[in-house]
């Protein structure tokens, strides 16, 4: 009988969802009453928490796993299966729910969302075809946006583990760290300067969250800098 295995990022995980849910339950309701929701808890907070917990996870898979392959095969089948439930769940139960017939339903709309969001291109189709359309916020599992940049993480995983020990922990650190925050800087102050919600959306994509990612690897690596194990 295989022992369970508890830690601690089981509680954190639990709190940092349950505040982006509380959030969007005001969000998405609109309710006056539940105002306090979003006065008293941050999914902005939330999210970076996640960045960071994932972090210390994937370069921690990355640097447990046999080979670039065995770590890319076991990325897959930790998120893709249950992701791709999710928007083929979405785009079925739609079915039941859309205003529109079901010929229409069945649309090239629906085949954009499912192309679109299969491929973690959410941004590209946010909608089901007649569904929401009565609602403030029309887009369905609006939240997923989230794992396009987890995944896009664990691509270039391997590659800053790669630099870490190839030129230095703290040159690549703060390198990438510092390019983090000018690439978010700059497009936050185009999208102000502009208007356009463009220079807003690639901000908040990997090169933008990159420093909370690397805060979590500066945890996971922490004992072999310590103890000089990692070249500094």
């Amino acid at each position: 009988m295989n022992a369970v295995r508890t830690n601690n990022f089981d509680l954190l995980r639990f709190v940092l969802a349950s505040m982006v849910f509380l959030v969007h339950v005001h969000v998405l309701s609109g309710a006056p009453e539940l105002n306090f929701l979003s006065r008293y808890v941050s999914a902005d907070l939330a999210v970076k928490g996640f960045f960071v917990v994932s972090g210390f996870l994937i370069f921690r898979s990355f640097d447990a796993s046999r080979s670039a392959s065995d770590y890319f095969d076991k990325r897959v089948r930790r998120i893709y299966p249950a992701y791709a439930c999710v928007i083929l769940a979405s785009a079925f139960i739609g079915a039941f729910i859309t205003h529109l017939r079901l010929s229409e339903y069945l649309s090239l709309s629906l085949l954009k969302y499912l192309g679109a969001n299969l491929l973690f291109l959410n941004f590209l189709a946010l909608e089901l075809p007649g569904v929401f359309t009565g609602n403030p916020f029309q887009a369905v599992n609006g939240a997923l946006w989230t794992l396009k940049i987890e995944v896009a993480f664990y691509l270039v995983v391997p590659l800053i583990a790669w630099l870490f020990r190839r030129l230095g922990f703290w040159r690549v650190f703060i390198g990438l760290y510092a390019t983090s925050v000018v690439y978010l800087l700059v497009l936050e102050a185009m999208a102000q300067r502009t208007g356009s919600p463009i220079f807003e959306l690639f901000a908040r994509q990997l090169p933008g969250q990159l420093t909370y990612f690397l805060v979590g690897g500066a945890f996971h690596y922490r004992p072999a800098i310590l103890n000089r194990r990692l070249y500094l």
